[in-house]
């Protein structure tokens, strides 16, 4: 796989398909992962990934591919994930890097954590002002098959408590085969999001329906305000109307997952499970991005439910910065 650095014609095609009268004039990316390599061990990242570093000013150059005419005004950032490196050091390079960028882009944090940190480490960051929130990630369960992992098994109520404490993002990866649709997690959804209200969970990649059935677990949530979705690397139209059905458009953000958005391929459902297709292993060099066919599939989702510019432009951003105005140092 390939991450890309420029469209072809069918590229161009459809992304002009996919903004043309849709895409807002400013953006703010609410789910995108930041890379500096002397962290991880190499065996554990993708051929793709290693030796690269992606800082927030590569980030944002990159994003103009797919969001021309400099319309990523904001972006929440967090180290990619992997099951071996030093979590600590890379969050601090992060908020580093962060620190660096002119004020005519605005990029905020997510520490990426695992259930044995300490706390503290984050609490710190958080009251400085350099940290907004937090993404733990299955890996760091510490056994080797984490699929069916639980939501409290590595996202255990101390990030929830903190998160509330701060009013911060919860980025949460819901594990399990039927994500959001599994009785597992959806009672912990409740029981926590009920328990610490000024959490502000955000359930990636439309609560990790990359196949679409999952989607409509998202019922069961209508009723919980601090939780949302963000619509990263989903690339059927069908999860996303479901939550913009059940949610409304105020609690569906607009995220990319960079880098994963510049490989060209999709995620389709199949059954009761999703299936990745990629470019290169399908020898399928007409495939566009995953980034451009997300953001078709979501134009295609607004059209269905028959939202309007205002409701478009609070997905793209609105909804995205009211979330994170809810943080306090």
């Amino acid at each position: 796989m390939k991450i890309e650095t420029g469209l072809n014609a069918v590229d161009v095609a459809l992304l002009a398909e996919a903004i043309d009268g849709f895409l807002p004039t400013k953006v703010c990316d609410i789910h995108s992962h930041v890379l500096e390599p002397s962290g991880y061990v190499t065996s554990t990242l993708a051929a793709h990934l290693q030796g690269r570093t992606i800082g927030p000013a590569s980030y944002r150059e990159a994003m103009e591919l797919i969001l021309p005419g400099g319309r990523l005004a904001e972006a929440l950032l967090f180290p990619f994930p992997s099951r071996d490196h030093d979590r600590p050091a890379i969050n601090r390079w992060m908020y580093d890097e962060i620190a660096t960028m002119p004020g005519s882009f605005a990029a905020l944090g997510l520490a990426i954590v695992a259930p044995m940190d300490d706390p503290g480490v984050t609490e710190e960051a958080m009251t400085a002002g350099r940290c907004r929130g937090l993404k733990p990630y299955h890996f760091y369960v510490g056994r080797p098959d984490t699929s069916q992992v639980a939501l409290e098994e590595f996202a255990p109520e101390w990030m929830w408590k903190q998160c509330d404490r701060h009013g911060a993002v919860l980025m949460l990866h819901l594990m399990r085969d039927a994500a959001v649709s599994d009785p597992v997690n959806r009672a912990s959804l409740l029981r926590l999001s009920e328990k610490y209200p000024n959490c502000q969970a955000v359930l990636a990649h439309v609560a990790r329906s990359f196949n679409h059935r999952t989607a409509r677990g998202l019922s069961a949530l209508a009723n919980r305000p601090n939780v949302c979705v963000d619509t990263s690397a989903i690339t059927e139209s069908e999860g996303m109307r479901c939550a913009l059905e059940v949610l409304g458009p105020g609690r569906v953000l607009y995220g990319s997952d960079y880098p994963i958005s510049h490989l060209r391929g999709r995620c389709v459902t199949t059954g009761n499970q999703m299936l990745w297709l990629y470019a290169e292993e399908n020898k399928a060099p007409e495939m566009t991005l995953i980034g451009i066919e997300s953001l078709l599939s979501l134009r295609t989702a607004c059209s269905q439910v028959g939202l309007g510019k205002a409701d478009i432009k609070r997905i793209f951003r609105d909804n995205a910065l009211d979330v994170l105005a809810r943080f306090r140092a």
